[in-house]
């Protein structure tokens, strides 16, 4: 059986603030599974699209509109529902206030239903007021969602940049890292900034996240950063920013109008990212437990692949002609039709094979924190974070600072060593209860060390 997947959010109380041009995403508040054999035979349907309603949350678009579980919906505005990952994407297409048309199945009578749809809930902290507010990007608005102390006057930033997948910030669950990481911060009195990807959460524009280049994605995060001078609870002397893993290559990249206190990175890279892959996918497969032959075969394919894609510039579609680098690049480089290769499109990852790293990092004159964690299994080598400091200290002398921490792995979460990393890595109990906190402190007391008075 597919395992079901959740729309809902938990929902705390206090005093959200939101802005009047980005209208919040929709909110549908449902399980969902999609329809199988057994599901169509006991609602009478002659196929297996459509998906069912396993839990309805109150208070959401579907509760409102009068949904039930064990409903099976099979139309969307007049359009049939094939599955359960199209239909979000329908839905994630709409904003609080639009009309939504389902036709659904409901033991075996036909029923329409119909509505205007709910926004999704806002954030809320216990330790600070939270203000959703926007930035143009292209030829719409990015979300940046704020979390500021309730006292008053100018406060230190924390400026995040999470890493390189497409997913929303907004209303984290209780387990995610990000969000202790984050309320962590918050708590110690530091402004916090989250700053929403193209097209995703309340985002708007023509393009979204999987569309855009690496380089389009520095502007958006460039335009979230110099909007921060508009807001008088800042303190624009004692801003810092941390990237993280795909943040961490950004973070040096901004199109800054003020300069930040301090940069800290932590599981990140500063070499081209042809010399990362090919050392990584070496080191990864064999700790693994890849056969060392089988290894030696498929290292020889992914510099073959990489050096093409990165380097010669080379198309998917001219790719393609050749069934080996076919194989390699659906098997090992998450290849899918239309040019996106995991979940960004192609020319995202050639553009950030064309970064000057080494010269980003030379021109930053804030104090710099690079981190490296001891069970860290993406970005492994130390020498990256090392490198950073380097290139830092050989330009502007004593700004940076490069540590590895223990018992840390690429998502802060507390491992006893590399080869535990690797065996709860995709342990998602292990994951949400084994936050490190540690991480919290150490971030803190290191921008603490540097407020400018």
């Amino acid at each position: 059986m597919k395992r079901a997947i959740t729309a809902i959010v938990f929902i705390l109380l206090t005093t959200t603030a939101f802005s009047d041009t980005l209208p919040r995403r929709a909110y549908l508040g449902v399980h969902l599974l999609q329809v199988c054999d057994s599901v169509a035979t006991l609602h009478n349907l002659d196929k297996t699209t459509g998906i069912r309603v396993v839990q309805v949350v109150e208070e959401s678009t579907a509760y409102a509109i009068g949904l039930k579980p064990h409903d099976i919906i099979l139309k969307i505005d007049g359009t049939e529902v094939i599955g359960v990952n199209a239909f979000i994407t329908d839905i994630a297409r709409k904003s609080e206030g639009d009309k939504i048309v389902l036709e659904i199945s409901r033991q075996g009578e036909s029923i329409t239903k119909q509505g205007v749809v709910t926004g999704f809930p806002g954030e809320t902290s216990p330790h600070a007021r939270v203000i959703y507010d926007q930035v143009p990007f292209e030829d719409g608005y990015a979300r940046t969602i704020i979390h500021a102390p309730h006292s008053p006057g100018k406060h230190p930033v924390f400026f995040f940049i999470q890493g390189g997948n497409c997913a929303s910030m907004d209303n984290l669950g209780d387990h995610h890292a990000y969000k202790k990481l984050l309320e962590g911060i918050s708590e110690r009195g530091y402004v916090v900034i989250k700053t929403e990807k193209a097209g995703i959460g309340d985002s708007r524009s023509s393009r979204n996240c999987s569309d855009i280049g690496f380089f389009d994605e520095v502007d958006l995060f460039s335009a979230s950063y110099n909007a921060l001078a508009k807001h008088d609870f800042i303190d624009l002397e004692n801003v810092f920013i941390f990237g993280h893993s795909m943040g961490g290559v950004q973070a040096p990249l901004l199109d800054m109008e003020f300069s930040p206190r301090g940069i800290m990175v932590f599981g990140t890279v500063a070499r081209p990212w042809f010399e990362y892959h090919i050392e990584i996918t070496r080191k990864q497969r064999l700790m693994l437990g890849q056969d060392y032959l089988v290894n030696e075969d498929n290292h020889e394919r992914s510099v073959r692949f990489f050096y093409r894609f990165m380097i010669e510039k080379e198309t998917p579609e001219q790719l393609l002609q050749d069934p080996d680098m076919a194989d390699y690049m659906r098997r090992h480089f998450g290849y899918t039709d239309g040019g996106f290769m995991h979940g960004r499109h192609y020319t995202f990852w050639q553009e950030l094979q064309d970064t000057r790293l080494f010269r980003a990092w030379s021109e930053v004159e804030a104090y710099v924190l690079a981190l490296h964690g001891e069970g860290e299994f993406v970005a492994m080598n130390p020498y990256e974070p090392q490198l950073i400091a380097d290139i830092v200290n050989h330009y502007n002398p004593d700004k940076a600072t490069f540590k590895t921490v223990p018992n840390v792995d690429h998502g802060f979460i507390y491992v006893n060593d590399l080869e535990h990393a690797i065996s709860v890595r995709n342990n998602s109990r292990y994951q949400a209860d084994n936050f490190h906190y540690g991480m919290v402190n150490l971030l803190v007391n290191w921008m603490n060390k540097h407020l400018k008075n």
